[in-house]
């Protein structure tokens, strides 16, 4: 541990991650930055998690581990127990499942020296589990719309400041006493809960920079962690928007970063409702977003030209210019498009229907989203309607044939 050099606090909340998390910690104790302290914060794992983290703790001394039962919320009450605990000058929040590089800390807390900034911005690599190998240069943030100076603020790109930071918390180094004095922490529900101190530490900071390097190896397709599943929670695609809009507009400058944070909020709420595979969540999602948080957003009315991905804006146009029906339609026609993949593997059982009938698909799942798609795409039913269960099916319809999706 070299004099002078600022003590980090690295951040990490463990919930049965057995699996990965011996990679994770030992790309962090082998940081090329010594002076660290890695709080680790046991959030009631069942697995052999904690036996893992007291392994360590006990063989490297700058490991502090902290256990908490489990809330059921997400993880933000470990990262918020982590801040708590910290000691350091810079914070940085990592995840259990992912890898860093060794120079990590070294690079983002030399910048924060360096430009005297309050957030370091960086990117990651998207390791692909499956294949145990990165699956090219992650591309969020967006670096690439960063002011041509260090450091800068909102005020020098409101309009893409959060395209440049993104909606997650791993990416980036914040000055503790930074986040302590503005009261910003982490909020208690079950996903997005680093949403809040994402936006509103971006912008709040006076002085933001940026590496422009992967340094963090971000897994993807684990299918565990706290809040892996959006089907169990599909409120998670707005519910941090209530607390975050409500903060910008008590502070003036909502309609400063407005197109900035609605392209990314509504980027989020579409990827959700595409991945929405039970008719019940789809319907709840489309009148939520309708009726409730579009207006609260003040995005009722958006130009076409508003979104930089058109493929947001056409389907925020599709949500607030069409019924539900006109949508399912709509985007059952969009996934016959390129139908050649997964969805080759539910084939709807054609042979079983009499073609001109009326039809009910029943079934949560991906195999009754894609027969769903494949029989109204075929033209070969007069009708087709999709529903969770037998209990769901309307009484005042007159259907000739159920098939169930498996």
């Amino acid at each position: 541990m070299s004099k002078g050099k600022p003590k980090v606090s690295i951040v990490i909340p463990v919930y049965n991650s057995e699996r990965y998390l011996k990679e994770s910690i030992e790309s962090v104790i082998n940081q090329t930055w010594s002076n660290i302290e890695i709080i680790c914060i046991n959030d009631g794992s069942i697995d052999s998690s904690l036996d893992i983290l007291n392994e360590y703790a006990s063989k490297d001394k700058r490991i502090r581990v902290f256990s908490k039962e489990n809330e059921g919320k997400g993880a933000a009450s470990a990262r918020n127990l982590g801040l708590q605990k910290a000691t350091g000058k810079y914070i940085i929040f990592l995840d259990s499942d992912d890898f860093f590089e060794e120079e990590l800390v070294e690079e983002l807390v030399g910048k924060a020296e360096t430009t005297d900034s309050d957030v370091v911005i960086t990117t990651a690599f998207l390791f692909d589990n499956v294949y145990q190998r990165d699956n090219g240069i992650c591309l969020r943030p967006a670096l690439k719309f960063a002011p041509q100076k260090e450091p800068f603020n909102y005020r020098d790109c409101p309009d893409k400041i959060l395209q440049i930071a993104d909606l997650v918390a791993w990416n980036k180094l914040f000055k503790r006493d930074f986040l302590i004095d503005n009261n910003i922490c982490f909020e208690s529900i079950p996903i997005s809960d680093d949403q809040y101190p994402s936006v509103i530490g971006t912008v709040l900071a006076d002085r933001i920079s940026v590496v422009n390097r992967p340094l963090i190896h971000y897994r993807m397709n684990t299918n565990s962690g706290q809040g892996s599943s959006k089907d169990r929670h599909p409120e998670a695609a707005y519910e941090a928007v209530y607390s975050v809009v409500n903060e910008l507009r008590s502070r003036g400058i909502y309609e400063d970063v407005k197109q900035s944070y609605l392209n990314l909020a509504i980027h989020l709420m579409r990827m959700y409702f595409d991945e929405m595979s039970s008719y019940y969540n789809i319907e709840f999602l489309y009148r939520q977003y309708k009726e409730t948080v579009f207006p609260f957003l003040e995005a009722s009315n958006l130009p076409e030209d508003y979104f930089y991905d058109t493929r947001v804006g056409d389907w925020y146009k599709l949500i607030t210019e069409h019924s539900l029906s006109e949508v399912l339609f709509k985007a059952a026609r969009a996934y016959g498009g390129s139908m050649t993949t997964a969805a080759l593997r539910f084939q709807a059982p054609i042979n079983e229907i009499k073609k001109g009938s009326t039809v009910a698909v029943i079934g949560k799942g991906i195999a009754g989203r894609y027969w769903y798609a494949q029989l109204i795409l075929s033209d070969y039913c007069k009708d087709v309607i999709w529903v969770d269960s037998e209990k769901d099916l309307p009484i005042d319809m007159k259907i000739d044939s159920a098939i169930i999706a498996r």
